[in-house]
């Protein structure tokens, strides 16, 4: 199946997140509550909002703030620590920033379409090893949150969540990371259409944690 969404979770309250991101990028407003994250149309939905007791969820459809990884490190001076993680298995891509109380621990990302070398900063996680991110099935996405005690998976079999319209009429500015990816880019990027001449056939394995997409 794969994994094709990205999660944005934090140590606050749900409201905490999302006052801290309409900080730095478009409105966002809250709509109907669904039961299960599986309940909401993912057609419909631009993000979905959970947690409670010192942990937020949000369930990332747009691929877009999981992978702001400036703005994860501006966040996390405010809320504590935020990981931004996901994956987008068709184009093989892969996304990893860790931040804590203003400074960034860890930042990965792979895109197999996009680089012929993916990009690491800081030491890899513990979970790393057994779990790497560059798995279609999610389990290095779930494994990186897990380490910071913020694995979403029994809150997207349970629920409830709010879904949030995000206008992305304002999106995440850059920064030193987002330099540090442009460099990396020049250097390692793919020519269009090239990843297409690689794909190979594998069969699946179905991932031991609960996702969404």
């Amino acid at each position: 199946m794969g994994l094709h969404c990205g999660y944005l979770v934090a140590t606050a309250e749900p409201a905490a997140l999302l006052e801290e991101l309409s900080r730095h990028a478009g409105e966002f407003a809250t709509g109907a509550v669904v039961d299960r994250t599986a309940d909401a149309d993912a057609d419909e939905f631009g993000l979905l909002l959970g947690g409670g007791d010192g942990r937020a969820f949000l369930v990332d459809a747009s691929m877009m703030l999981s992978d702001a990884a400036d703005m994860i490190i501006e966040m996390s001076k405010a809320l504590g620590t935020v990981v931004g993680a996901g994956a987008e298995t068709v184009s093989g891509s892969y996304w990893l920033t860790v931040a804590r109380d203003g400074d960034l621990v860890r930042h990965a990302f792979m895109s197999f379409a996009g680089l012929t070398l993916g990009m690491a900063i800081g030491e890899p996680l513990p979970c790393e090893e057994e779990f790497p991110l560059v798995d279609s099935s999610g389990d290095g996405v779930f494994a990186a949150m897990a380490e910071f005690g913020l694995d979403p998976s029994a809150w997207l079999s349970s629920g409830p969540a709010t879904v949030v319209a995000f206008d992305a009429t304002r999106l995440p500015a850059g920064g030193h990371v987002a330099e540090i990816r442009r460099e990396h880019t020049e250097r390692h990027g793919r020519p269009d259409g090239e990843w297409l001449h690689e794909l190979v056939a594998v069969e699946a394995k179905q991932s031991r944690r609960a996702v969404s997409g």
